[in-house]
């Protein structure tokens, strides 16, 4: 085994790309108002297909820090700049956040929304990364606990309330960005909401860092799904008393979506790594090899293409279903196909597009 694999696992690329691809599933349907209900967010507390995603990505690329960083000290050496790229690739993804944001904002500039998924990326990964090039497993696991506590600390004492409408996070979000939130005095991607999102990104970490040491032996893959299985039950636990709500991004809905996600990489690094079944999955690692380049390209596209897909949508797809919500799901499957296809295109070429 070269040196280069050692650093890396397939199933990290092929769960990668699924999450991605279902985030463009879910950000670009071809119709709003006819949605099938898994593929809708929660309304506020509880959670849907749709509301794994987001965590999914966050935990998978939480659990490739260990490696990546592995990599890079085996190619450049203990002093190979680690803070500066860190730093460099959040100032990247959060200027990319902004320009999506714009896009959707012209002409009204002066409305612009500062939070987005990208920013919320870029602060989870710059936080999270730091923490693990500094602390060990251990360390790891007390702040993501630190963060969790804290947050849940913070907004089921604090004297505003746990509704949308009312709640420590609206709060903070409407003191530091005024009007430029998603809603009125709230944002989903809003900074209260980051701490337990690094959290997720720790557990992610702990998770490469068991793997970074067994790979993809028996007992590599049992113990993650052991710890996913528990991280379940953990959150399912907690949700009793805090509830699992994804635009808080609650505790409980940090564990149970990294429970969900520990598993779900299992049972990839068993088919993919273990037993070589990847033809399959050949199309989601491609678009993990360039996710964020992928994301990005889909959204913008998508914004372009929002005030004028709906003649398509009708004219064709509306067509030819006969039924709205099928009709708005082979959209969004269309669109994430295409999208396939393009990081299909950049493997072929060799193009890994850093970002």
């Amino acid at each position: 085994m070269s040196g280069g694999d050692r650093h890396h696992l397939r199933a990290l690329d092929a769960v990668r790309g699924l999450a991605i691809a279902a985030m463009i599933l879910v950000n670009n349907p071809g119709d709003w108002n006819s949605v099938f209900a898994p593929l809708q967010h929660a309304e506020w507390n509880g959670w849907t297909f749709a509301d794994t995603v987001f965590p999914f990505f966050v935990f998978v690329m939480g659990c490739a820090m260990p490696f990546a960083f592995a990599r890079r000290h085996q190619q450049h050496g203990a002093d190979w700049r680690a803070g500066v790229r860190i730093a460099r690739r959040a100032a990247i993804l959060f200027g990319l956040g902004l320009l999506l944001n714009l896009e959707v904002a012209i002409p009204h500039v002066s409305m612009l929304r500062v939070p987005g998924v990208l920013q919320r990326l870029a602060l989870a990964y710059l936080g999270a990364a730091f923490i693990v090039r500094s602390t060990g497993a251990a360390g790891q696991a007390a702040v993501a606990v630190v963060l969790l506590a804290g947050h849940w600390a913070a907004m089921a004492f604090s004297p505003y309330g746990l509704t949308r409408e009312h709640n420590l996070a609206g709060v903070i979000d409407a003191t530091v960005f005024g009007s430029h939130t998603l809603m009125p005095g709230f944002d989903p991607e809003g900074l209260l909401g980051t701490l337990p999102t690094i959290a997720t990104a720790l557990a992610g970490a702990l998770a490469g860092g068991w793997l970074l040491r067994f790979r993809s032996q028996p007992r590599g893959i049992v113990g993650l799904a052991t710890g996913g299985t528990v991280l379940i039950g953990l959150g399912l636990a907690w949700s009793t008393v805090w509830p699992i709500n994804k635009p808080l991004w609650t505790g409980s809905y940090a564990l149970l979506m990294s429970g969900i996600a520990a598993v779900t990489l299992a049972a990839c690094i068993l088919v993919i790594d273990v037993l070589d079944v990847k033809g399959w999955a050949r199309p989601f690692l491609a678009l993990g090899a360039n996710p964020l380049a992928v994301y990005f390209g889909s959204e913008f596209v998508g914004h372009l293409l929002e005030q004028h897909k709906h003649v398509v949508y009708w004219g064709l797809f509306a067509q030819l279903t006969g039924n709205v919500e099928l009709a708005s799901l082979l959209f969004g499957v269309v669109y994430v196909t295409c999208w396939l296809v393009v990081a299909l295109m950049l493997e072929q070429r060799h193009i890994r597009l850093r970002v």
